[in-house]
């Protein structure tokens, strides 16, 4: 299905001694985003092999929504108030949807599993590769455990493509991949809220 969504990924770094208050902070963003217009939600991913490495996902109707939204985070007590050690700015990433199927990343499991690719064409060829990319994701909604998918380009460089796909477990992405082959070039995150 063509959107015209916006996604806003923010990649996070949280010191293990702060994780006991990420989960009540994020509750509060969400909670306070559930009253913005075009807000569909907001998840929470954690990188299982860097404890300390977190993606966290806001799903918008269009850039206005996403607009609306960052000032409702900014009413939230910030995070970085409460830090406890080596706070580092989020990397955020504003992305087109350029087509989605299946659940909204923000609507999966707890349990659910999240891989995400991140590729850079030639200068020009964006278009190409959200059309390859699309093929790709389209094949992979037929195996056991896919959720859904989301893909787009970044708003502000179009030769750049992220690629997100939701699984109910981990097996069902390991599944996904070419036999014989781990991926580097694509990331694993478990849910975390």
């Amino acid at each position: 299905m063509r959107v015209s969504e916006i996604l806003i990924l923010a990649r996070v770094r949280i010191h293990e001694y702060d994780l006991s208050i990420i989960a009540d902070y994020y509750f509060a963003v969400n909670e306070r985003l559930s009253t913005v217009e075009g807000s569909y939600g907001l998840s929470v991913w954690r990188d299982p092999q860097d404890s300390e490495s977190f993606l966290v996902v806001y799903e918008y109707a269009d850039v206005e929504a996403a607009e609306r939204g960052l000032v409702a985070v900014t009413e939230v007590r910030s995070l970085a108030e409460t830090q406890f050690a080596d706070f580092r700015p989020a990397n955020v990433l504003r992305v087109r949807t350029h087509e989605r199927s299946g659940r909204r990343v923000s609507k999966t499991a707890n349990t659910a599993c999240l891989s995400m690719s991140v590729r850079v064409a030639d200068p020009g060829y964006g278009p190409e590769l959200v059309d390859q990319l699309g093929r790709i994701l389209d094949e992979l909604q037929y195996i056991p455990g896919f959720v859904g998918y989301v893909y787009g380009q970044n708003d502000i460089l179009d030769e750049e493509v992220i690629g997100i796909v939701t699984w109910s477990n981990a097996l069902s992405f390991q599944s996904s991949l070419p036999p014989g082959q781990a991926s580097r070039a694509i990331e694993f995150f478990t849910r975390f809220f």
